[in-house]
């Protein structure tokens, strides 16, 4: 068959047809948020099948709804017609985040409330999968983006490196500097919105839009962020050296030192070291290229706090 024709078979080929449903959708009903409400699900006995209670989770939970950040809940229970028990299959860490709550529920909040039948303990544990799939579950990357996405001054800006350029001046406000009153988990990524921080995260993404794979460690970049704070043109003409490779012909250079040692961390022929030791390791180069020094060996030891870069 000429790849016309082929073009023009599949053209014919009626759409697919999605398979019947593998579990029984009973009812689906959204229901005010009440203390009533709430006694009822959590009195559902509990099941073997249900998934074991992560503190961590309730507790997340818990500080998200503190916050004011709740939205409707998914509440779902199951007839196994193998056995004839009803069982939880979403909501567990939520209803037990919210009984800690004593009755003093947010106001204006909903669930959502669906019951399935499925035939057995398999087609259970297959209906429980689709709820938070891990395919599906959002990740921090997605969660930058749409702070990124808000802002049409870094829209051409690969988001996998603004975010990295966000994680590194993170983790020296926080890790090295001390800074306590940042914004926490996903929510720094609010930081896109500062204009101050544009130029920083249109450089990293200018930097390491390349073969730069050993510089892509959010400690380096970290290390990067508080060089450009200290003389932002000097970070800019020494970084990129570090990204080139520095020179070939003079391996003492610190620029050539330093991406010399990170390779070697990258592709196993040194050991990768801590946090704190990769960005003193980077600040100490730094700052022998800033006092026209010679490197023979990357010093990285940390005694009580990182070295601070020169200006």
């Amino acid at each position: 068959m000429s790849p016309a024709l082929r073009v023009a078979a599949r053209a014919a080929e009626a759409p697919p047809t999605a398979a019947p449903s593998r579990f029984q959708l009973v009812s689906s009903t959204v229901i005010p948020l009440t203390p009533q409400a709430l006694q009822e699900f959590a009195a559902i006995p509990s099941s073997v099948l249900e998934r074991e209670k992560s503190e961590r989770r309730v507790r997340h939970l818990y500080e998200k709804i503190l916050a004011g950040q709740a939205v409707s809940f998914h509440w779902v229970t199951a007839e196994r017609e193998d056995t004839g028990e009803t069982i939880r299959g979403n909501g567990f860490h939520s209803t037990d985040a919210l009984l800690r709550f004593d009755g003093n529920l947010p106001d204006g909040l909903k669930v959502i409330r669906e019951h399935y039948k499925v035939a057995d303990g398999n087609r259970f544990a297959e209906l429980f999968q689709q709820f938070d799939d891990r395919v599906s579950a959002r990740q921090s990357h997605d969660v930058a983006g749409v702070y990124q996405a808000l802002h049409p001054a870094l829209a051409d800006v690969d988001r996998k490196l603004a975010k990295l350029a966000v994680d590194g001046m993170k983790y020296f406000r926080y890790t090295i500097d001390g800074v306590t009153s940042l914004p926490v988990g996903d929510m720094i990524y609010g930081v896109f919105g500062d204009e101050n921080l544009h130029p920083f995260i249109k450089w990293i993404a200018a930097v390491l839009d390349g073969k730069t794979a050993e510089m892509r460690r959010k400690e380096v970049v970290a290390a990067m962020f508080s060089t450009f704070d200290a003389n932002e043109q000097a970070a800019r003409e020494w970084w990129e050296k570090v990204a080139n490779r520095g020179d070939p012909d003079e391996p003492d250079l610190p620029e050539t030192q330093l991406d010399a040692w990170l390779l070697g961390q990258k592709d196993g022929r040194i050991d990768r070291i801590n946090g704190k030791e990769l960005y003193a390791g980077c600040i100490y180069c730094w700052n022998a290229h800033r006092a026209d020094r010679r490197v023979q060996q990357v010093r990285y030891a940390v005694a009580n706090k990182p070295p601070q870069p020169h200006d």
